[in-house]
């Protein structure tokens, strides 16, 4: 290996490092649990508006679960995980076919 590759390598892995014990802090959860569930809001649903309620930790899941309002008053709570890094959406109550 070169001594450039060897030099980019370590970089790579020292931000990763950074990155995921960075991630580790309360307020950096919640704001990539944020920014990953608007993207996916804006993906999924492009066509509502959304609105962040609140951002809590379910020690009975095991899961964070993010709350988001639409303008039809209509709630959107999206279960989160895994718990070191929540920006997965692991349940959307809006995708589930509906039963008769």
């Amino acid at each position: 290996m070169t001594r450039f590759l060897k030099r980019h390598m370590k970089r790579t892995i020292l931000v990763l490092i950074v990155f995921l014990l960075a991630a580790q802090i309360p307020v950096m959860k919640e704001l990539l649990a944020r920014g990953a569930t608007t993207l996916y809001a804006a993906v999924k649903y492009p066509d509502q508006t959304i609105t962040f309620e609140h951002f809590e930790y379910e020690p009975h899941f095991g899961d964070y679960i993010i709350s988001y309002k639409t303008q039809k008053s209509d709630a959107l709570h999206l279960t989160l995980a895994p718990k070191m890094l929540p920006i997965f959406v692991k349940y959307d109550p809006w995708s589930e076919p509906i039963l008769d």
